[in-house]
């Protein structure tokens, strides 16, 4: 029940203007202030509940987890928690009302809407290296998220070796994590993924058991057990639940300060419920164990009616795995854009709420700092307010206006088997082009020169995000020459259009073989697109209908018009209805297969970039995960591309209803098929008939 005080309090803050005060922090729950403002020298006094220093203001700090009371004087300021935490962030949004001009006098009460805020590091890609966790953890501590879960799918002794012990080195560097996390008030919580071959005997329990006390000596002491994309012996769901009770039973219970056990149970959406897998979890397991759930499906939004049904199945507050704003099926993209979508009225429903980040944990950032805001204060979230605060806070002002050019065009996630798409990019185009085309892409460009040029003032992102910024660049350049195509077609001057569109497609291929995270031993390897919801589609079809009315009124120089039976873009390719697939994307010059079943789990696997070269009209085929291109015997190359040999003769079947293959070397007179081992075979007579499906 509030006190008479906070109602009061409560009303004087929805009455405030909530511009007043720009501060790097969520709206706080109650403030009241004044108008005066402290003196610069103002003595600060600091507290937790209980103690000598403060204790006259125990009665008006909220009595939640991680609340805190600010009561500032001209003379005086008074930061008390209702715990360590609460001073914590106590002192974190003093820092922050600091930071932008005089302290005004008054007070704040404020405390969390969730109890648990986070990061799940559970992506599928290249992951965090050590210096970017530690400078994430000190981005959480400012933004008042407390969990962190370790579980990056590429770690070995995570997943695929989870028996085995760390070693030595990389022990001392979790150690390293364990405690930085510790310092910013950051729950540190090391998960083990054993499902891919556990046998359900009392060695394995043994040796997952075994393997938390190592991780308890290195100083975590707060650990979750995965149990996602598995299949096999690893799902029963009685299993799972017998070995977390195991766990909390001979581990947690015997130690003081290791917290409730969490866990990512198989059949983690509704989209995959089925059975009594989540009955039997809820009922069978320790009501102390936090299930983890991202929504309705795989990438969802989470609301109340959400959270009830699944509430409903296990029999306890569900724990958020927000899929968002991971990129890990869509690497091409980095997601800036607003973070909406949550119901507002979910807070009371769930056990915490962590967002899985990109494999770009800078970029992520933009998104983090609203989860952040929206998990503290959930019914006062303003996606928008909180997209701009974090803008200002992760960019100096001098680059605040052209990273906000950049991430309004890098909101989209393009066409996935997930189905989420997000619409605010590129404003100015949502109901066709603007007024002024050619000013809006000299702006783009520029907006990107000036970052680039900027590294010094924001490394770390800039570093990050330059292989987007050469692609906004380009799409500039790009969007420029198709307003000069126009210029010159209604001049009437052929052989400026044709110079003009030879260099358009001279940057549209250099754009194409952009690359993010090319190196030896990468995970996943981008290709970087930009303002692809409104800006590329324009940029292609301008360029084709300038083409197609040039060659209605001219025949100069028609042999620089490349012939495209197939769009450029993403595909699904086919084969008596048999997925092609790069199933051993880390393994060098393996074969790509045909499986007859849709990947749901890592659907890149299947789906192809195909292009047409302008320079011979051939067609090569690139995965969308590895970012490898097919060579002329099936495989993935390991040499350098090459005109010849990575591009392909595509065309149509007789009925017009499927396509050829043929690869351009060897005279172009082996046709693609299928061999007995489910991969490409070549014929010289009988090819097999492929479908070209695009990716929705």
């Amino acid at each position: 029940m509030r006190t008479l005080f906070s109602l009061l309090m409560l009303c004087v803050a929805m009455m405030m203007n909530a511009q007043q005060f720009p501060f790097a922090t969520p709206p706080f729950q109650e403030q009241q202030f004044s108008g005066g403002a402290a003196l610069s020298s103002a003595r600060v006094i600091k507290g937790v509940r209980g103690q000598k220093t403060i204790r006259k203001y125990d009665k008006n700090i909220p009595q939640v987890a991680g609340g805190y009371l600010i009561n500032i004087t001209s003379n005086e300021i008074i930061l008390a928690g209702y715990d360590a935490d609460g001073l914590f962030y106590a002192e974190k949004s003093l820092e922050a009302m600091q930071a932008v001009g005089s302290v005004p006098c008054g007070v704040v009460r404020d405390w969390p809407a969730m109890p648990e805020r986070g990061v799940i590091e559970g992506f599928y890609g290249n992951p965090y290296s050590h210096a970017e966790r530690l400078r994430l953890f000190e981005f959480m501590g400012r933004q008042k998220m407390n969990v962190y879960v370790y579980g990056p799918k590429d770690d070995p002794y995570h997943r695929v070796h989870w028996r085995e012990p760390y070693p030595a080195t990389e022990a001392a560097r979790i150690s390293e994590l364990a405690a930085k996390a510790r310092e910013n008030h950051v729950q540190f919580v090391w998960a083990i993924h054993p499902g891919l071959d556990i046998r359900w005997e009392k060695s394995d329990s043994l040796a997952i058991l075994h393997k938390l006390q190592a991780m308890y000596d290195i100083g975590v002491r707060a650990f979750c057990v995965f149990f996602d994309d598995i299949g096999g012996e690893g799902t029963r769901a009685e299993k799972q639940a017998d070995l977390l009770n195991y766990l909390t039973q001979e581990f947690v219970k015997k130690h003081t300060d290791v917290a409730s056990l969490m866990m990512c149970p198989t059949q983690y959406n509704k989209a995959w419920a089925s059975g009594d897998y989540l009955h039997t979890l809820g009922s069978r397991m320790d009501k102390s164990v936090r299930i983890m759930w991202t929504g309705n499906t795989v990438v969802d939004m989470i609301d109340h009616g959400d959270m009830q049904w699944i509430n409903d199945q296990l029999g306890r507050k569900a724990y958020i795995w927000l899929n968002y704003p991971v990129t890990d099926y869509c690497i091409d993209h980095l997601l800036m854009g607003a973070t909406y979508g949550n119901g507002l009225d979910i807070s009371e429903q769930v056990s915490g709420f962590c967002s899985n980040p990109m494999e770009y944990v800078e970029a992520s950032k933009v998104s983090l700092y609203s989860i952040a805001d929206y998990a503290w204060n959930t019914s006062a979230y303003d996606s928008i307010a909180s997209w701009e605060r974090a803008l200002h806070s992760l960019m100096p002002a001098t680059l605040y206006s052209d990273f906000r050019v950049f991430c309004a065009n890098n909101v989209d996630l393009g066409p996935t088997g997930h189905g989420l798409r997000r619409y605010g990019e590129s404003p100015e185009w949502m109901n066709g082009e603007p007024a002024d085309v050619a000013t809006w892409f000299t702006r783009l460009g520029q907006s990107a020169n000036r970052l680039l040029a900027a590294r010094d003032q924001a490394p770390e992102m800039i570093d990050e995000i330059t292989p987007w910024l050469y692609a906004q660049r380009l799409t500039a350049d790009r969007g420029l020459l198709v307003v000069a195509l126009r210029t010159a077609l209604a001049r009437g001057d052929s052989v400026a259009f044709t110079a003009i569109y030879d260099n358009l497609l001279r940057l549209t291929e250099q754009q194409r073989n952009l690359r993010s995270r090319d190196f030896e031993g990468s995970i996943k390897i981008a290709a970087p697109v930009v303002a692809t919801l409104y800006v590329e589609p324009w940029l292609r079809s301008e360029a084709k209908r300038l083409e197609r009315e040039y060659k209605q009124r001219y025949t100069y120089r028609l042999d620089i018009f490349p012939e495209q039976l197939i769009p450029d873009g993403n595909y699904y390719i086919k084969v008596n209805g048999h997925y092609l697939t790069d199933l051993t994307p880390s393994q060098p010059n393996a074969r790509a297969l045909f499986v007859a079943e849709r990947d749901t789990i890592n659907p890149q696997r299947q789906e192809w970039t195909v292009e047409q070269s302008p320079a011979n009209g051939r067609y090569s085929l690139v995965c969308n995960q590895s970012r490898r291109y097919l060579n002329e015997v099936g495989r993935f190359g390991q040499n350098p591309y090459n005109e010849l040999w990575n591009t392909y003769q595509i065309t149509k079947t007789p009925d017009g209803k499927g396509f050829y293959i043929r690869n351009a070397q060897n005279g172009g007179t082996n046709w693609w098929t299928t061999d007995e081992n489910d991969g490409i075979g070549f014929s010289p007579n009988s090819p097999a008939v492929f479908e070209f499906i695009p990716v929705r």
